[in-house]
């Protein structure tokens, strides 16, 4: 192996990787990063087999060059410090001796030791097939994938719940997230698929880190299913996911098919004061009272503070209201909703509150399930 490549593409492509190497592995090739330079670029893959991310750096003539085709696995957390701390922007990766790579970066002369590429796990780079394939918008499906991840549980004791169920039928593409407490769903409208539906259940934690990668947001991202894995294919960058076995329990019943008051609010003011409010919110509780013209927002802490802010209403339908909410979780769902104002539905005592965008009310929808008080 003999490549020459830019230090930033190396740590672009090593940034990405390493985020499927696990902290601890029974199996010990599984904490290096498979290296492989061939004759139209070089390409680094690494998996926790749950996950596996790889990145191919084409061959440019300029960022890369690759003059002689290799493999080797290196260490994961050694190779990716060593190559942070070089200060010269080019280097040389080569391999003159089995599984002994050389680093070199101006003055810098560095060998590090490798292992066997033929080792690691044949399943993880070879082909499966995949019967489903759509395409999604990049800024889309990442403004997706941050809206509803944030409802899926971080508990295994019930694991469909710590996934994001993807149901894909005539070219709509419907995200859900829930954890008992909130829920969480979007659609979105897929024009180029194999017009193949499909149910599956995908790991939120894996989702999260694909968003994260989706830098282009004008280009698109391939996701493609199989009995068992996910794959998504964005920009020479591919991560394959396993799938969450079971069934994803039914949300239907769950969203409340009338409300007793709907209020619209400016999204931006209401998130402050729910920021604001929580701050002094004894176990995240925050108290709403909505009524003719605004919305009062109140909370306490017992020996620290009190907080009472509100945010005027820009409509209202209904009756006033009072419900108390956990803050960080309110403050979860506004954040990440892509919208100027917000409309909110007091469904009655002990209910879920449902909040939904105001410009498009069929393409996202939020449910968030009340605490119960003494007051």
């Amino acid at each position: 192996m003999l490549v020459e490549l830019a230090k930033d593409s190396l740590m672009n492509a090593l940034q990405h990787v390493i985020k499927a190497v696990a902290a601890s592995s029974p199996i010990p090739i599984l904490a290096g990063i498979r290296i492989q330079a061939h004759a139209t670029g070089i390409t680094f893959i690494a998996s926790n087999t749950s996950m596996t991310i790889q990145v191919k750096l084409p061959q440019d003539g300029t960022s890369v060059k690759v003059q002689r085709s290799g493999a080797v696995v290196m260490p994961a957390r050694t190779l990716y410090d060593v190559i942070r701390k070089l200060n010269d922007d080019s280097l040389v990766l080569e391999m003159k001796e089995p599984f002994m790579l050389t680093v070199l970066s101006g003055h810098a002369h560095i060998r590090l030791c490798g292992m066997n590429p033929s080792e690691f796990p044949s399943a993880i780079c070879g082909e499966q097939h995949y019967a489903n394939k759509l395409q999604v918008n990049n800024a889309l499906f990442r403004s997706a994938i941050r809206q509803v991840a944030i409802a899926a549980s971080n508990s295994e004791l019930r694991p469909v719940l710590t996934g994001v169920s993807f149901i894909f039928s005539k070219n709509s593409l419907n995200l859900i997230a829930t954890d008992g407490v909130l829920l969480a769903s979007r659609t979105l409208h897929i024009e180029r698929n194999t017009n193949d539906s499909f149910n599956v259940i995908i790991p939120a934690k894996h989702l999260n880190e694909v968003s994260k990668m989706l830098s282009h947001e004008d280009e698109t991202t391939e996701i493609t299913v199989s009995n068992n894995r996910v794959k998504f294919i964005a920009n020479g960058l591919v991560i394959e996911s396993a799938l969450i076995e079971g069934t994803f329990p039914s949300v239907k019943k769950v969203i409340p098919p009338s409300f007793l008051c709907e209020i619209v609010v400016d999204k931006a003011y209401l998130l402050t004061a729910v920021e604001c409010a929580t701050v002094l919110a004894g176990g995240n509780v925050i108290r709403l009272e909505a009524d003719a013209n605004k919305l009062k927002l109140w909370s306490k802490t017992a020996e620290i503070g009190a907080i009472e802010n509100e945010v005027p209403l820009i409509k209202i339908s209904g009756a006033a209201f009072i419900v108390s909410l956990n803050g960080k979780f309110l403050s979860d769902i506004l954040r990440n909703m892509d919208c100027a104002k917000i409309r909110i539905r007091y469904t009655g005592n002990n209910k879920p509150v449902v909040m939904f965008p105001d410009d498009s009310p069929n393409s996202a929808l939020f449910l968030i399930t009340p605490v119960i008080t003494n007051h």
